[in-house]
């Protein structure tokens, strides 16, 4: 497997961040091959993130992805710097 995704970080305020990013992904090996769309996995994503404790780098992230066969995901993350 492997995936190459691009990220854009907007600051929008003193403590918020928004975030647009996509990419894409493909299984290969034995019979998988990327020139085969069954592999191939697209992904395009937006989220926000707020810094709870700036002196520390704590970091609360809200964001929404979707893939191929409208598959979806909505993840909150903490507690990692920014």
């Amino acid at each position: 497997m492997s995936q190459i995704e691009a990220e854009e970080r907007f600051r929008f305020a003193n403590r918020w961040t928004a975030t647009l990013f996509a990419g894409v992904a493909c299984l290969y090996g034995g019979d998988l091959n990327c020139f085969d769309d069954a592999n191939v996995y697209p992904n395009v994503g937006a989220g926000v993130q707020f810094i709870l404790k700036p002196k520390a780098g704590i970091v609360m992230n809200l964001e929404f992805a979707a893939g191929k066969n409208d598959d979806y995901g909505i993840y909150l993350k903490m507690g990692y710097t920014y």
